[in-house]
């Protein structure tokens, strides 16, 4: 039913999904037409994800890729999810096992090339969304509101941005040098992150060994701040899912509404730390009506991007493939 050079070639695709930090934690094996899904929970964020749920997410959203990816070949799958636990370090845990067979193409597979993240300023053209809503999702595309989650994401980014661990951690999956052993396989490299040189050389110092010194000067809040480009933004996503589903579930839904942005032409910029702090939850979900019995899953804004994708940075088959 599936040949190798298909799996190989569905799971590069899958790859092209968005994952914490680009940590990338999924690994596949092949049985004849049975295919598993594992997490590498040692590549896991041990500060900023202990309870392995942003990795869970992550997966989810590789698997998503996954069953589109083979989809493209007429091939459908039925998914069985085992549950387990993906907290960091526990080396490969499982996390899907999917069962392979004929079936038909879904078109989203298309956009799965096209899907990337911007993290700089969007097109002042207006968004145009042409009927697109999504019953897990709040479209804030108001200045007042979009004005407010501004100020929260930098509010909440200055917070989480305060615990040197959550620094150390953040800065070792940057990829600051072209020369960085990792560079173009895994983290966020510099033209991701659209730094110039100077930029990279100089953040390392800036979030390690002078934080503190910035701090008592007042200028740690100026590294963080991204109102100006957030603004840039003509809409802001609000994802929520049922409280007690599971992330590798919300994980599939995630891809699937990026997918569909990409679609209309928008690029995505995540703004985590709205959904990450307890405090910028709470009030998110009090201001926009999400309801106790949901989850704010991700916050994220969507525009046109003002220029093109930097090169993705991807590990090899050799790495994801057991």
């Amino acid at each position: 039913m599936i040949s190798q050079d298909i799996f190989e070639t569905c799971v590069a695709r899958a790859a092209l999904a968005p994952t914490v930090h680009n940590t990338q934690p999924a690994r596949w094996v092949r049985d004849e037409n049975v295919l598993s899904l594992f997490c590498d929970t040692n590549v896991g964020l041990t500060f900023g994800d202990p309870s392995g749920r942003d990795a869970a997410l992550s997966c989810g959203a590789v698997l998503e890729a996954m069953i589109l990816a083979l989809s493209a070949n007429q091939i459908t799958v039925e998914v069985t999810l085992t549950g387990n636990d993906t907290a960091p370090n526990q080396g490969l845990v499982a996390v899907a096992h999917l069962v392979v067979s004929s079936g038909e193409q879904d078109g989203l597979h298309e956009q799965l090339e096209n899907r990337f993240t911007w993290r700089g300023a969007f097109s002042s053209e207006p968004a145009k969304l042409f009927g697109w809503t999504r019953g897990d999702a709040r479209f804030v595309m108001d200045q007042p509101g979009r004005s407010w989650l501004a100020e929260r994401n930098d509010w909440a980014s200055h917070q989480i941005m305060q615990q040197g661990r959550f620094r150390d951690e953040l800065v070792s999956w940057m990829r600051l040098s072209d020369t960085h052993p990792r560079a173009g396989l895994d983290g966020m490299d510099r033209a991701s992150m659209q730094m110039s040189e100077s930029e990279a050389r100089m953040a390392h110092y800036a979030l390690i060994n002078f934080w503190r010194c910035l701090k008592v000067f007042g200028l740690t809040k100026g590294l963080v701040s991204e109102t100006e480009v957030t603004l840039t933004a003509p809409l802001i996503a609000l994802f929520h899912r049922d409280n007690a589903e599971d992330p590798v579930v919300s994980g599939r839904a995630y891809l699937r509404m990026c997918l569909e942005a990409a679609s209309l032409g928008f690029a995505g910029w995540p703004m985590a730390a709205l959904s990450d702090n307890p405090t910028t939850n709470a009030q998110v979900c009090e201001r926009f009506g999400i309801g106790q019995d949901r989850q704010l899953v991700q916050v994220i804004r969507f525009g046109l991007p003002t220029g093109e994708a930097a090169p993705r940075a991807r590990r090899p088959l050799s790495e994801v493939i057991r």
